[in-house]
């Protein structure tokens, strides 16, 4: 080596303290070569458990189907539906029964939303949306749009002055997505052209990318993929709706996760990539986690587990059941569903084991 020859040389007078000098430089220069990049990153994600408790609530609402589910802690809970009655549509758990304040209230929430148990928002249709500080919900916004009836299916947000809220603008003769922005102070309209397609939810992955996704359906049964800089919205995919086309997008851990199909994909600095797959014919078309290696799996039968290697499931529904939203904790998981023979509202509660 050369390194070798080098050391090895005469060294004409040069004192041994120069001579042990170089070594040390030589041999940190090459322990330095030897190192990973400092910006390479080292995933240390521990796979998620696998062994919980399971319990499941009952919530027989005549005429009410609870949508979307969402929680600060497992004892501030709030599931919300639109239904016939209007004192029926916003339930409450707070660690030992769910229950409704019973108030009749102008909205028919199809979304809940929040940041922290005194910051809570509700979408719906009609244009409100609605907003909970601690102390009782009350009317955020009834958004109007002259020959459109507005309609919201998602409210989502980095911060409680970044929040956004998307759904559809529909004339009866034409139906467009609409994307409201709240900066903590007002709500307006993203000036975007027109897109025949109703957006169903929208996701940011903040440690990947300033951009967000949206998921939609489309005019002619199209399901689309768009993405968007706050200003500018770009579709960057469409096809045909099918169960080999759907699309969906997830945020877990501060990632951005899109579904095409049976594809997970993870968003990267330089856009989608393949995460992994789920090829059971039941696939339901949705996740929800606590990280990389913690994702739950909506399945048509049941609760599904991904922990970084392999899927197994968690959960077996007894009869036709179909999962609409979940909320997940450190140790304990809801999720929100329909169970379709009986036409309850059930939620199914998981608690990992002591």
């Amino acid at each position: 080596m050369e390194l070798k020859k080098i050391m090895t040389l005469t060294v004409n007078g040069i004192m041994k303290k120069h001579i042990l000098s170089f070594v040390f430089v030589c041999i940190v220069l090459l322990n330095l070569g030897c190192k990973k990049s400092p910006t390479e990153v080292i995933d240390n994600t521990q796979p998620g458990r696998r062994d919980y408790v399971w319990t499941v609530d009952t919530l027989k609402i005549p005429f009410t189907v609870l949508y979307s589910i969402w929680g600060s802690t497992p004892n501030d809970v709030w599931a919300v539906g639109p239904g016939g009655g209007l004192d029926q549509t916003i339930w409450h758990y707070d660690g030992a029964k769910w229950k409704t304040d019973g108030i009749s209230r102008g909205i028919s929430p199809n979304v809940v939303w929040g940041f922290d148990k005194n910051n809570v928002w509700l979408g719906g249709n009609e244009g409100r949306i609605w907003h909970n500080n601690g102390e009782g919900w009350l009317e955020s916004i009834n958004y109007k749009k002259n020959g459109y009836r507005i309609g919201f299916f998602d409210v989502w947000g980095d911060s409680s002055n970044n929040l956004f809220a998307v759904g559809y603008a529909d004339s009866g003769t034409v139906r467009k997505g609409i994307i409201l922005h709240y900066n903590g102070e007002k709500w307006s309209e993203a000036n975007i052209l027109s897109v025949p397609y109703q957006f169903q939810r929208i996701r940011r992955g903040i440690k990947t990318s300033n951009n967000y996704y949206l998921s939609g359906a489309g005019h002619d049964s199209y399901a689309g993929l768009f993405d968007f800089d706050g200003y500018t919205l770009h579709l960057i995919y469409e096809e045909p709706f099918s169960p080999s086309t759907w699309t969906d997008v997830h945020e877990v851990d501060g990632y951005l996760y899109a579904i095409i199909g049976k594809e997970i994909k993870i968003g990267t600095p330089q856009g989608l990539s393949l995460y992994f797959r789920v090829d059971d014919p039941n696939f339901g078309g949705q996740i929800f986690g606590r990280s990389k290696k913690d994702i739950f799996i909506r399945m048509l039968d049941g609760i599904a587990h991904y922990n970084g290697s392999d899927i197994e499931y968690l959960y077996k529904f007894n009869s036709q059941t179909s999962i609409s939203g979940a909320a997940i904790f450190d140790k304990e998981v809801f999720f929100l569903a329909l169970d379709v023979p009986s036409f309850s509202n059930i939620i199914i509660h998981g608690k990992q084991k002591e």
